[in-house]
C-alpha cells in the first residue's frame, strides 16, 4: 500500500503496556513500523478475524462493566436488606413495648417479629397457590378457545 493511499489519519491514546507490545512487534521485525501494526490490527478486527473481547484478563469491556454493575447492585441490595432488618427490629421493639403497656404481659420483640414473619410467609404461599390456580385456569380457557377455533366453531 502506498503512502498516497493513506490520506486519513486517526489518533488514539493507548495504555503503555499496549504501546510496548506494539514496539516489540516492530523490534522483532514482524512489521516495519508501529503504524503498520495498528493498520494490520484494525483490518483484522474489521474483517472479523479478531473478536472484540480480547483484553488480558479474558473479559470484554462490556463483561467488566456488567461485573462492576452486578457488584454495585449486590452491595446496594445487601445494604437495603440490612436497613430492612434494622427497621423490622425497631418496629418489633416498639410494638412489643406498646403491647406490654396495654396488656401488662411481657412480650418479646423477637417472638413478635417471628410471628409476623411466619404470618407473612403463610400469606405469600397462599397468594402463590391462588395465582398458580388462576394461571392454570387461564391457560385451560385459552387452550379450549384455540381448540374451538381449530374445529371451526
Amino acid at each position: 500500500m502506498s503512502e498516497s493511499a493513506l490520506d486519513k489519519r486517526v489518533q488514539a491514546s493507548v495504555p503503555s503496556e499496549l504501546k510496548e507490545r506494539i514496539r516489540e512487534l516492530v523490534e522483532h521485525q514482524l512489521y516495519d513500523s508501529e503504524a503498520e501494526v495498528i493498520r494490520a490490527a484494525l483490518w483484522q478486527f474489521i474483517e472479523g478475524e479478531i473478536p472484540f473481547e480480547t483484553p488480558a484478563d479474558g473479559f470484554s469491556h462490556v463483561e467488566a462493566l456488567n461485573a462492576d454493575l452486578h457488584r454495585d447492585l449486590k452491595e446496594r441490595m445487601d445494604l437495603l436488606a440490612w436497613l430492612m432488618t434494622v427497621g423490622l427490629l425497631l418496629i418489633a421493639t416498639i410494638a412489643s413495648r406498646i403491647l406490654q403497656a396495654l396488656t401488662r404481659e411481657p412480650v418479646q420483640p423477637m417472638s413478635l417479629l417471628d410471628q409476623a414473619l411466619n404470618s407473612s410467609i403463610h400469606e405469600r404461599d397462599l397468594a402463590r397457590r391462588k395465582l398458580a390456580a388462576g394461571w392454570r385456569a387461564f391457560k385451560q380457557v385459552g387452550q379450549q378457545a384455540r381448540n374451538g377455533k381449530a374445529a371451526g366453531f
